[in-house]
């Protein structure tokens, strides 16, 4: 993509400031927040004006464009895009960072939930989607599981294998997200010059980040060990998913290391305008979400300590600013990363000693989370398709 001229959403803050800082690339992200997926935008339309391309889809998804010899040319164009093999891509490096999630195990789904998600929430232009949708509260349980099943699989071994589950997931989420968009353009409500286009190039590289850098960051704040080359990896695996995504070469080369990538987040904090009743609702809808789904009285115990934990860990990885915009109570339990942390290192230290032992902290974290999601969904998988409250 080539960014013709300098165009400002008004969501866009500090611009002095981030130009002084990041130079051509604060230019660029502006542009960005006007940019959409167009491959997936077109196959979107057709999907909603003819049913039959959503069972032309999954058919090409699960055999190969080849398989549908009358595939509109939508269909065919978005494949293209998604069936091409960047030269960059390492499915070595890509399982070494699906293993650095997963050994992780449920510590990873509590730093997606206090930091990687309300960190995203901060930002009222990004949550605006979820408020066209309706989904600010009333899904927020299934909301989180569906999302937790989709970085589940994106991290298996060989996930993102053209025919495996990750890789069709990834593509499921860009047709959804490119439904929502298409959606919200035809109601005539939404104010590109305010906000950007909806579901924004800009925006779906503050996910990856989200997903890849902030994990990491908090992973090694709670005391896990990354060599180099597992954070690397981590963060491959994120970028090659971004590809799949839809997301543009040039953001994704922000993606390349890590080094690069936080860099790049940095500029996306500076540039955020911050939160508005949306970003709240959002936020508190998420933390309630273990209570809401607490049955007996044994598990609202555990529920409301696993409240006061994601709250201090909110407040902990957040700072004091964001937690505060967003109303997180419980702030006196951010102190809970300490003992949290100096358990993890033990664990770390047995891991990073025994033979077998990161192979072993694979398989129990990689088992407790898909656990954790299997009874979230209750047997009922995730379609990943757009729907509109009301």
């Amino acid at each position: 993509m080539i960014i013709q001229e300098v165009r400002y959403a008004e969501r866009y803050v500090n611009r002095a400031e981030a130009f002084r800082l990041y130079g051509d690339d604060a230019l660029a992200y502006a542009g960005f927040q006007f940019a959409g997926d167009p491959l997936a935008d077109a196959v979107a339309e057709a999907v909603m004006a003819d049913p039959r391309v959503r069972q032309q889809l999954d058919i090409a998804l699960e055999e190969g464009i080849r398989a549908v010899p009358d595939a509109p040319e939508c269909l065919r164009t978005l494949f293209s895009q998604v069936d091409a093999l960047p030269r960059w891509v390492d499915y070595d490096r890509m399982n070494l960072g699906g293993q650095t999630y997963r050994r992780m195990g449920m510590l990873a789904v509590a730093v997606l939930s206090s930091w990687a998600l309300m960190n995203g929430y901060h930002s009222a232009a990004a949550v605006k989607p979820l408020a066209f949708t309706g989904q600010l509260g009333e899904r927020a349980p299934r909301r989180l599981a569906e999302t937790g099943r989709y970085i589940t699989e994106v991290v298996q071994p060989d996930a993102m294998g053209r025919f495996e589950s990750g890789f069709k997931l990834a593509v499921r989420v860009r047709v959804m997200h490119a439904q929502v968009r298409v959606m919200i353009r035809r109601s005539g409500k939404w104010d590109d010059e305010a906000l950007g286009v909806p579901i924004n190039q800009a925006d779906m590289l503050g996910t990856l980040i989200e997903f890849s850098l902030l994990v990491l960051e908090g992973g090694r704040q709670l005391g896990f060990h990354f060599t180099d080359d597992e954070a690397e990896a981590l963060v491959h695996l994120w970028r090659y998913n971004g590809h799949v995504q839809g997301v543009d070469a040039a953001l994704l080369d922000h993606l390349e290391t890590e080094a690069k990538g936080v860099r790049m987040a940095k500029l996306l904090r500076l540039v955020q305008a911050g939160p508005d009743d949306d970003s709240i609702a959002l936020a508190q809808a998420l933390r309630a979400v273990p209570m809401q789904i607490a049955n007996t009285r044994t598990e609202r115990l555990v529920a409301r300590f696993r409240t006061r934990m994601h709250d201090g860990l909110t407040w902990a990885f957040n700072g004091n600013e964001i937690a505060a915009d967003l109303q997180i109570p419980n702030r006196h339990w951010r102190h809970v990363i300490v003992p949290t942390r100096m358990g993890v290192r033990v664990v770390e230290r047995f891991r990073r000693t025994l033979p077998g032992g990161t192979l072993a902290a694979d398989w129990f974290g990689n088992m407790s989370v898909r656990r954790e999601i299997d009874n979230a969904l209750a047997g009922t998988e995730p379609t990943f398709r757009a729907k509109r409250s009301g």
